[in-house]
């Protein structure tokens, strides 16, 4: 999980949904090099975003979803866009399909 979210929140929120690494404080940067190093790797990642920071992740993620509430920067990009709220809780039923 990258977020710009400080790292007390940023561990909170990666417990939740049963993420074990995180990467807390991230700038646009960061979050397009992390991005771009995992599908390197031949991994296909997902960007979920709502702010004008996060529109370059989620044009350079293999599938992006914007928030709907989020700016229009964010939900440009997206390869999709939900105005359903995305809990922890619902992350952690998905955690299997990211090691695909």
């Amino acid at each position: 999980m990258i977020t710009g979210d400080n790292p007390l929140t940023a561990a909170v929120i990666a417990r939740e949904a049963g993420v074990d690494d995180f990467l807390a404080e991230a700038k646009p940067k960061d979050k397009m090099d992390l991005i771009k190093r995992e599908q390197a790797k031949g991994k296909l990642v997902a960007m979920t975003g709502d702010g004008t920071n996060d529109a370059p992740a989620l044009a350079q993620a293999d599938v992006g979803v914007a928030m709907n509430s989020g700016t229009q920067a964010a939900r440009k990009p997206a390869t999709w866009s939900t105005s359903t709220p995305i809990r922890p809780s619902s992350l952690r039923s998905s955690r299997s399909a990211s090691n695909c």
